[in-house]
This record gives structure tokens, C-alpha cells and sequence, in this order.
């Protein structure tokens, strides 16, 4: 049995394009505990990539799991997409521009009176991977498919930040100069192709070429066509959209072939609001870079996995995040 003193009660948020999820985690104060982090608490609201609504919505959520606790809370975690400075400030933000410059740790600190913890929220997804495969694994690359596409790198057991916290944005990599323009001002990224909204794109492409009819039946316009309804008839056998999501998983291992010649990775972890259909994408990518890119593929030494604890994982990340400066501070 582990007393209170052993455990620290934390807070963990993953703040997405569209859905803000908070976690409350239990985590031990000592490195060497066999206890694993465990998720005690769950609050999911809505997002908004509005300044002061992004706010609201991550202080709605961590207040919501406060009030629920019968523990005091010590920490907060937040996970943020965007390129995330190493003060916590979000210097770039293409999908949530109200995030841009905004001190989000300096005012949730200020509301809830504990230490935070801001980063990028694939970093979180990398740091909760990095968890649970314990110190086995020296060398990760999580990536996150939402809204966009985020990535977390692990080199060597530790998070790799880069000069200025900026590393790990691969959804920018640009893949087609010649393609759709990105809110970064880009022609051709890979979240273009790749993403959640990318899937979408790529659907309504199909269903305006009279390659989608179901697809597009479904969704009643070109316009309404969307990742979601593409990956609810991809499970439900649709040929059309079958078709569109093997595309997808073609472009998502294209630029994962990118980073494993660059990285040299022992594990890909898949996260994001895609995880919901990670094994069928794994298997697909697994295939794709097997088939296309054997020099990337590396007689599939490279795992491709769904993040651990799916749509948590980022939300875990935060609160390890959140534990880790509370070590640091002796706390």
C-alpha cells in the first residue's frame, strides 16, 4: 500500500483542435516505485483556438477534476500544439493562433496556485511512451495526427527539444511544393496529406472526381466530407473509402520514411485523434513502408505502434511532465 506522502497528485492536459481532454494522475515521488502512473479521473470539454476561450476551457477541465478529488492537487501539465518555446510560450501556432504568445502556464498558476508545466503536446505523447517502455527503449518518435501533425523525439532516453524547444515539428515538412496551402503560409506539408483534416482534404478530392459515392452520400456535400465519416465507412467495409484511407496511409508513411532515414527511431508511436483507428493505420504504414520505402523500412526493425492508453496518452504525458518539475524543484 503506498501512503499519500509516496504519491503525487497531478493534473494532465491535452489541449486539441477540437477537444480539450484533462486526466488526474497518480504518480510515485520515487523513480525507482514500482507503482505505475495510473489515471484516476477524466474531464472532456470542447476547444476553441480562441485566446481566452483556450483559457477557459483548460481551467473548466483541471477545476472539474479538482473539485473531484478527495486529494490535494500538486501540479498541472499541459500539452499544447504549436511550436512551444522553452518558457512555455507558444511562439507559432497554424491551427490555434489565439495560442500565440499567450503565458498559459503564468495564468493557470495563478488561478490554481501550483507549479505548471507547459509543452508541446506531441512531447507529451513522447514522454508517456517513453513511460511505459520503460529505459529498454533509448529512442522514439512519437507523432501525433489530429487537427494537424505534431511529433515528440526521444534520442538517447531523453527528450530532444532542440536550441529553441522547436524540434519535433515534422507536419511542416513540406512534401509537394506544389500542393494545397497550409496556414503556415506553405504549399505542400505533410499535415496536407497527413493529418486528420488531411484525410478529410483528400476525401472530398475523391468525392468531387465521382470516386466516393458512399463517402459522399453520407456526408450529404463535398463540403461535409470529413476524416471522421471517411474512417466510420472505412470500418464499415466502404470500397471508396477504403481507397481514401489507404491513401492516407500512404502519405502518413512517406514522411515517416523521411524521419527514420533522419532519426534512425526503435519505435514510431502513433497518437493523436487518429489513435482511435491506430491499428488498422499501423498495419497499413507498416505495409506501405515495407512495400515503397525499403530503405526506410529497415526489414521492419522499425516498431510502428498506437500510442499506449490511445486518445490519454498526451494527457499522461502533461502530468509526467508536471511530476518531473516538481523533482526538480525538490517539491
Amino acid at each position: 500500500m503506498v501512503s499519500d506522502e509516496q504519491i503525487r497528485n497531478v493534473i494532465g492536459v491535452d489541449v486539441g483542435g477540437t477537444k480539450t481532454l484533462a486526466a488526474r494522475v497518480v504518480l510515485p515521488v520515487s523513480e525507482s516505485s514500482a507503482m505505475q502512473p495510473e489515471v484516476q479521473d477524466r474531464e472532456l470539454v470542447g476547444s476553441s483556438s480562441h485566446e481566452q476561450a483556450v483559457l477557459s476551457q483548460i481551467e473548466i477541465a483541471a477545476a472539474a477534476l479538482i473539485d473531484r478529488s478527495d486529494q490535494q492537487v500538486d501540479a498541472i501539465g499541459v500539452g499544447l500544439a504549436g511550436f512551444i518555446g522553452r518558457d512555455g510560450i507558444a511562439r507559432s501556432a497554424p491551427n490555434a493562433a489565439g495560442l500565440i504568445g499567450l503565458d498559459v502556464g503564468a495564468a493557470l498558476s495563478a488561478r490554481f496556485g501550483v507549479p505548471v508545466a507547459i509543452d508541446n503536446d506531441a512531447n507529451c505523447v513522447a514522454v508517456a511512451a517513453q513511460s511505459l517502455f520503460g529505459t529498454r527503449t533509448g529512442s522514439i518518435l512519437a507523432i501525433t495526427l489530429g487537427t494537424g501533425i505534431g511529433g515528440g523525439i526521444v534520442l538517447d532516453g531523453d527528450l530532444y527539444r532542440g536550441a529553441n524547444g522547436f524540434a519535433g515539428e515534422p507536419g511542416h515538412m513540406v512534401i509537394n511544393p506544389a500542393g494545397p496551402e497550409c496556414p503556415c503560409g506553405q504549399r505542400g506539408c505533410w499535415e496536407r496529406y497527413a493529418s486528420g483534416s488531411g484525410l478529410g482534404w483528400l476525401g472530398r478530392t475523391a468525392a468531387a472526381a465521382g470516386l466516393a459515392d458512399v463517402v459522399l452520400a453520407r456526408a450529404g456535400s463535398v463540403e461535409g466530407i470529413d476524416g471522421e465519416i471517411i474512417t466510420e465507412l472505412m470500418q464499415e467495409g466502404d470500397t471508396g473509402a477504403s481507397r481514401i484511407f489507404a491513401e492516407f496511409a500512404g502519405y502518413v508513411a512517406l514522411g515517416l520514411a523521411n524521419l527514420i532515414l533522419l532519426l534512425d527511431p526503435e519505435v514510431i508511436v502513433i497518437g493523436g485523434g487518429l489513435a482511435a483507428v491506430g491499428d488498422e493505420l499501423t498495419a497499413l504504414v507498416q505495409q506501405d513502408l515495407v512495400d515503397r520505402f525499403p530503405a526506410a523500412s529497415r526489414d521492419r526493425t522499425v516498431k510502428i505502434l498506437s500510442a499506449p492508453l490511445g486518445p490519454e496518452a498526451g494527457a499522461l504525458g502533461a502530468a509526467l511532465l508536471a511530476s518531473e518539475l516538481l523533482a526538480g524543484s525538490g517539491s
